[in-house]
């Protein structure tokens, strides 16, 4: 089966591609001392002898990993200076291939075929599901389970639990999943004496307000309430943007009391299509929405033109209120809670995997992946970088540098983003209070959504099926066509899709 898999990826991976997700403090730490250079024993790990005893099998220390990442620091940035802290830590060689990120899976995919296969690769979404389940990656459950790093209670599992499949961990993740919050212009609400909507009825008031009262106080009628990238999601979850429109509906299969079910045609997606099609027809939501990118959606909320934007929660927060304070010092930008009628969605998080092809897996994941989640020296390398390059510590208080090819901006992660952090690291790098705030608020009123199932028969099907989705949609919000049409035309035009795709599934 492998060998047919490895046959077939490069062309198969291309269509699956399509429709693949890239989406505290304190505590006890893990030693590090069997990682450092000056101490040379190896690690064990636990099996049981012929009579069930439990017994240490020594875990060799690798000489060398080789890596596959696309959210890696570049070498402009220090990577060499990273890989050559990690030897001195570990004694072990990193060698790090970074494709660009718009041709990254093309060339994890020409890995896989050429059978030149990297120790460890950068994967998420359908790509991880797809490669754990044609037998590509090695399996980790047993290593995870007879762990220090999950002995030592730092991690918070919920983020490792969310990439199994079928009950087997094949990656762990690099930082929690994240995803995207609602931001509003509070010097709009301060302005106008609103309050922060808490209902659905609530937030279109809120909307109505940024289009009819002139918030930006130019004397035009120039303003819309929300915008957004688009009306559905390009990948997985396809609804994690206008969350208060979709509410309970999902435009994907998901499971439904046992059985995989086309949210497409539940009544919920009806309902939601009705209430973006009515708040288009008022004016509320941007003309142009259905044609917009992000960095378009970006540059009307720092101009002043649109009051309600969703994305992401974290350092988002500073870039967008940074970014509109240079054009409007006074403007502001407020994440706010999920309205009554929905909840955020987190996407599961990207795994770090360790391919069959590796010689030493188990030395890896001791070295390479606990390590750099150790919650001390390890996961200070893997996130805020190498001393005097990323950070500097004066007095003992610990400052980021600015980044070596742009130095206006201040250095942000090497492998994995602090912010993000799946352990309880006691990072010495203080976070601004923004950040802070528009995590908690997203991680309180969020869901992970499920890792997406795939197969060839699902990537031979979803993408032809999720253009038409699009279209539909599209069609109906803007007025071109009823709700109910809307969804005729994608159950008969997408007959052939949906029907294969849920045979599939539910086989």
């Amino acid at each position: 089966m492998k060998k047919n898999f490895l046959s077939k990826i490069a062309s198969l991976l291309m269509v699956a591609v399509l429709i693949t997700s890239l989406a505290a403090c304190g505590g006890k730490k893990i030693s590090t001392d069997d990682v450092q250079e000056t101490k040379q024993e190896d690690t064990a790990k636990t099996e049981k002898d012929s009579k069930g005893v439990e017994e240490k099998v020594e875990i060799e220390k690798p000489d060398k990993i080789q890596v596959m990442m696309t959210t890696i620091l570049t070498e402009e940035n220090g990577q060499k200076e990273l890989i050559d802290k990690y030897k001195e830590l570990t004694g072990i060689e990193l060698e790090i291939i970074k494709p660009d990120h718009n041709q990254f899976y093309e060339k994890v995919n020409l890995a896989f075929a050429s059978g030149d296969i990297p120790d460890v690769i950068e994967l998420g979404g359908s790509n991880y599901t797809t490669y754990a389940v044609n037998n590509a990656l090695w399996d980790m459950t047993d290593a995870w389970e007879n762990s220090d790093l999950k002995a030592s209670g730092i991690v918070k599992e919920q983020y490792v639990d969310a990439l199994k499949v079928d009950g087997k961990l094949f990656g762990f993740p690099m930082a929690k999943g994240n995803g995207t919050i609602t931001y509003v212009r509070k010097d709009w609400i301060d302005k106008l004496n609103l309050k922060v909507p808490t209902n659905y009825d609530e937030f279109l008031d809120m909307l109505r307000a940024f289009t009819n009262d002139d918030p930006d106080g130019n004397g035009e009628n120039d303003t819309y309430g929300i915008t957004a990238a688009g009306l559905i999601n390009g990948e997985t979850p396809y609804d994690i943007y206008l969350r208060e429109f979709y509410q309970d509906a999902k435009p994907d299969f998901y499971l439904k009391d046992g059985k995989f079910v086309d949210g497409m045609s539940e009544p919920a997606m009806k309902e939601a299509l009705q209430r973006m099609q009515d708040a288009y027809a008022e004016g509320l939501i941007d003309k142009e929405i259905v044609t917009n990118k992000t960095s378009t959606c970006r540059d009307k909320f720092y101009a002043d033109q649109v009051g309600v934007f969703n994305y992401w929660a974290g350092y988002w927060n500073v870039n967008l209120e940074t970014s509109l304070q240079s054009a409007n010092p006074e403007g502001e930008v407020m994440p706010i809670p999920p309205i009554a009628e929905t909840t955020y969605i987190e996407r599961p998080p990207t795994a770090m995997v360790i391919t069959n092809n590796a010689k030493n897996p188990e030395g890896i994941f001791k070295y390479l992946i606990e390590y750099s989640h150790d919650g001390d020296e390890g996961q200070m390398l893997f996130t805020r970088g190498v001393e005097d390059v990323h950070y500097k510590v004066t007095d003992g208080k610990v400052e980021r540098l600015p980044y070596m090819a742009t130095p206006e901006k201040l250095f942000e992660k090497t492998f994995y983003a602090a912010e993000l952090s799946i352990t309880d690291f006691d990072d010495p790098i203080e976070f601004d209070e923004r950040i802070i705030n528009s995590l908690e608020i997203f991680e309180a009123n969020s869901v992970i959504d499920p890792i997406p199932t795939t197969s060839e028969v699902i990537a031979a099907n979803l993408p032809e099926l999720n253009t038409l989705k699009s279209q539909v949609i599209a069609k109906a919000v803007v007025g071109e066509i009823t709700v109910d049409e809307a969804i005729e035309q994608y159950e008969s035009q997408g007959k052939v899709y949906i029907e294969a795709i849920l045979g599939d599934l539910n086989k």
